[in-house]
């Protein structure tokens, strides 16, 4: 399916994470070095039991109708017996293809659900709209083939009002959201995915983050990405698609000394804020 209105495509997510273009993760790499990029794309990882909760998260905020496709509570089975053990193969055969998670794990996801609808800010932004949206597009500077997909996208109509990224956390205020935002490149997706919508929609759309803590009371907060974030993640993406240009016309893929230097390591700032005569 494509969005004509807005140049997106709805595919299978397996779909899109196997397409080659460049995507932000990769980005946020090649900034640690192009050696980490190259590992990545050859190796991509496997989803962590913690992403996978992410995921099952996500999907039941945003595509709910596809949850129990998906997804499924595993029961407890008593393998020691032979009745157990008859019924835990039964039960996988009937549920074969889907992610099973805890029953734990599932009151969990419905509780930061209820979290983030009991939100106005939040809700507003997700009250209309479309889920997992993929957008391709080439960077004009570099020709690199690039890609995108939005968890969601506010929309008014046909027009899409807002980038909405879900963010699952440990902080969800605003001191502690903006260390997140700076230390896990967060900045740099808001950028880059404002600047490929724009790419094939023809104009800027906000980008917003709704938080949300992983731990009881699963606190939430909404978040408008501001211009310094747009304006910093931006130059950190215009470089990291630079240097990838570069290790691909070059054929070399550096870690963090290209030509093997040894360098003066210092302590961090915040660590050398010590009084030595005190």
């Amino acid at each position: 399916m494509k969005m004509e209105n807005v140049g997106l495509l709805s595919m299978p997510a397996d779909q899109y994470h196997a397409h080659p273009a460049v995507g932000h993760s990769g980005l946020v790499r090649i900034m640690r070095s192009p050696a980490h990029y190259q590992e990545y794309v050859s190796n991509p990882p496997e989803p962590t039991p913690a992403m996978q909760l992410g995921t099952a998260f996500h999907t039941a905020l945003l595509e709910h109708d596809r949850f129990s496709q998906t997804f499924v509570a595993a029961p407890k089975f008593d393998r020691r017996t032979k009745e157990g053990k008859a019924a835990a193969e039964a039960w996988e055969v009937e549920n074969a293809g889907k992610t099973s998670l805890t029953v734990d794990q599932m009151v969990v996801i419905e509780e930061m659900v209820v979290s983030v609808r009991s939100h106005a800010g939040a809700e507003r932004l997700l009250a209309e709209g479309v889920a997992e949206m993929s957008a391709f597009w080439i960077d004009r500077e570099t020709g690199i083939e690039c890609k995108c997909r939005p968890d969601f996208l506010s929309m008014a109509g046909e027009t899409v009002t807002g980038i909405v990224d879900v963010k699952t956390c440990c902080d969800a205020s605003a001191d502690g959201f903006a260390r997140a935002i700076a230390t896990l490149g967060y900045d740099v997706q808001a950028a880059f995915y404002q600047d490929g919508l724009k790419a094939v929609t023809g104009r800027t759309i906000p980008f917003y983050f709704i938080a949300v803590e992983k731990e009881a009371p699963f606190a939430v907060a909404a978040y408008k990405a501001s211009d310094e974030v747009i304006e910093v993640g931006r130059a950190k993406y215009r470089g990291a698609l630079q240097l990838l240009q570069w290790c691909r016309t070059k054929g070399s893929w550096p870690g963090y000394q290209p030509n093997g230097e040894v360098e003066t390591i210092n302590l961090p700032r915040w660590a050398s804020n010590f009084d030595l005569e005190g």
